[in-house]
């Protein structure tokens, strides 16, 4: 498949969602978490691996009361030099909360501890929104309403950013997919 229509259509599934999912709800809390490795683990991280821990943090968003404040999601599996294997999530969390620095944190730190059992890190663009701004990807986290274009705006802008063709993951499975929506809430 031709790389530049891959990356277009992952491109449009993700703003299609995004669309969907405000005309679900008025109001969400926008985060956007990257999820690695501590250092000392990295080389020893699999493709394997990292579904696995992805899944063990998706699977309990039935269960734990952080995490039930998921409405919705989209990932990206990336490998990068220096980083290893990581991903990009932007996580549509319930809007009645307004803290994101905090739950993107508390998030962070569930992966870290629990769904990868130790041998997680992650970055909280929440708590960097400067770095967003850095990085051309506007400001589409934090509390957003359906009717805020500009925010809205910055959020397709990230979505493009997880849909790009750059670091992509070099030990490649048949079947398996690096970019990933969850289902309307």
């Amino acid at each position: 498949m031709n790389g530049k229509y891959k990356v277009n259509r992952l491109e449009e599934r993700g703003v299609q969602f995004e669309e969907r999912m405000f005309e679900k709800r008025s109001r969400y809390l926008m985060l956007f978490l990257t999820l690695n490795y501590k250092p000392e683990y990295r080389d020893d991280i699999t493709l394997d691996d990292i579904r696995c821990h992805r899944d063990r943090l998706l699977k309990n968003t039935e269960y734990n009361s952080l995490l039930k404040g998921i409405e919705g999601y989209i990932w990206k599996i990336e490998e990068g030099r220096e980083a290893g294997l990581h991903i990009h999530m932007l996580i549509f969390y319930s809007g009645a909360s307004r803290a994101d620095v905090h739950i993107a944190q508390s998030i962070g730190e569930y992966w870290e501890s629990v769904a990868t059992r130790g041998l997680g890190a992650y970055w909280n663009s929440n708590g960097d929104k400067d770095s967003l701004r850095r990085r051309g990807l506007g400001l589409g986290v934090g509390q957003v309403n359906r009717k805020d274009d500009s925010k809205r705006l910055a959020i397709h802008e990230i979505i493009r950013y997880l849909a790009k063709s750059a670091q992509a993951v070099t030990e490649r499975a048949p079947h398996v997919r690096t970019f990933g929506i969850s289902e309307l809430p």
